[in-house]
């Protein structure tokens, strides 16, 4: 400390501290001194005790100057070292200064793509149109929460001289047009069972059950899989966890963007599923069964079948009854059996086969949404599971909300008691129970 050059300190700091706009008391404040310990640094014409390099990084912020140069200017730095150390110092800034822009990068785009509704919501209030917009989520699950989508509902304004065919139309294509597609948006025509009393239009907007790409770096060496499943079977929530939990895409073709005719659906429905896309999950949408899709071709792939009971099955016809009406079935209930037995495995095929029991989501009278989500989540990680293990790896799901189920040690907890089933079968042959609790084949 004999060489410091404290004149030359004294004034850097003093100007550093001026070039910012600071009082003596606010830069005291920030470097973490009192006042009087600061001025005695910059007026008195000695060297500062030892103790300014606890504060050197705090004093080089607020002076504006850098540590680099705070020490050469004291003299301590030799001129020889000053740069070699500025260039590290700035290129140090210069990484921490990335990461901060890469992170917030990384958070702006996560906002942008997690939020489909927000930008649904923002589209419809800059109409020049005075639409009522309602907005709910349909978030369900107690062990396992899950959003699955939003619903935004439209209300005309009293006086719109329009009926609900051409609001539809106009906010799909004039208002919504660039949206509509590639968000994958929909009209809710089912049941809204997250509201009790929606207005008649609502948008389904998807979260959990969107479709999107596999995970960058491929981890599981396994076959791509296709749900099949009846209506108000939960498949596409099945293979949205599925997918999450392999690092697989997932495909739900109701956020796929389809046009707006049946034919077409199908057509292009078709298409995609005629052969198997590595690391995906498809879920085959049970009501185009019913015009003209038939089971795809499951070489290659590995199916997972889902079926229900009696009480699962009468809600399912009561909830869709008016898509069952129009695919020509007077008895909604005959359309629901008749998608079920469209569901079905060619002889031979290797395939899971997830039982959802009525004791396992009814509470009384009315199914519990909440039971069903956390059923579904534990078949899913079954599922995951022995596709894992199959695959040589650890038993853990990799992604999604199913994570939630891994305990702190790294292990996944153990299921409920459940009256459903995930069931390892070929078809044409009886399964036998293991004492993992999910089946092999005999």
């Amino acid at each position: 400390m004999t060489h410091w050059r404290a004149d030359e300190w004294a004034e850097a700091v003093r100007a550093g501290i001026r070039s910012r706009g600071l009082s003596l008391d606010e830069a005291a404040r920030r470097i973490g001194v009192p006042t009087s310990t600061l001025r005695s640094w910059i007026e008195h014409r000695h060297a500062p005790k030892v103790t300014v390099f606890d504060h050197w990084a705090q004093l080089a912020e607020v002076t504006g100057l850098g540590e680099a140069e705070l020490l050469r200017v004291a003299g301590v730095l030799p001129d020889s070292l000053a740069s070699p150390v500025r260039v590290a110092q700035a290129a140090k800034a210069l990484r921490e200064g990335i990461d901060r822009a890469g992170q917030f990068l990384r958070q702006a785009t996560a906002l942008v793509y997690s939020s489909p509704g927000t930008q649904v919501a923002n589209a419809i209030a800059a109409s020049p149109i005075d639409w009522e917009m309602r907005i709910r989520s349909a978030t369900r699950g107690d062990e396992v929460r899950v959003t699955y989508h939003h619903y935004v509902g439209i209300v005309p304004p009293r006086d719109f001289p329009h009926d609900d065919a051409e609001v539809r139309r106009i906010i799909e294509h004039e208002i919504l047009g660039e949206l509509w597609r590639p968000l994958g948006l929909y009209w809710r025509v089912a049941e809204v069972h997250d509201w009790h009393e929606p207005p008649r239009l609502v948008i389904q907007v998807p979260e959990q059950e969107a479709t999107r790409p596999p995970a960058p770096s491929p981890v599981v060496t396994a076959p791509p899989v296709v749900v099949l499943s009846p209506i108000w079977g939960y498949g596409e929530l099945l293979a949205s966890l599925v997918a999450d939990g392999l690092g697989f895409g997932n495909v739900d073709f109701r956020y796929f963007g389809l046009p707006d005719t049946m034919a077409d659906r199908v057509r292009i429905t078709a298409r995609e599923l005629a052969g198997p896309a590595p690391r995906l999950v498809h879920s085959v949408p049970p009501i185009m069964l019913l015009h003209g899709l038939a089971v795809p071709d499951l070489t290659g792939r590995l199916p997972v079948v889902v079926r229900y009971g009696p009480r699962m099955r009468a809600r399912a016809a009561r909830i869709y009854r008016a898509p069952l009406l129009e695919a020509g079935f007077a008895d909604p209930l005959a359309g629901a059996r008749a998608i079920e037995e469209a569901v079905s495995v060619p002889p031979g095929c290797a395939y899971f086969e997830v039982t959802l029991a009525d004791e396992d989501v009814f509470d009384g009278d009315r199914p519990s949404l909440d039971r069903l989500n956390d059923s579904v989540a534990w078949f899913a990680e079954q599922i995951v599971e022995q596709v894992l293990l199959t695959a040589g790896l650890p038993p853990v799901p990799l992604g999604g909300p199913l994570k939630r189920l891994v305990l702190s040690s790294g292990r996944v907890r153990r299921p409920p008691a459940l009256a459903g089933r995930v069931v390892r079968r070929i078809a044409g042959r009886a399964p036998v129970e293991d004492r993992c609790g999910v089946a092999r084949e005999k």
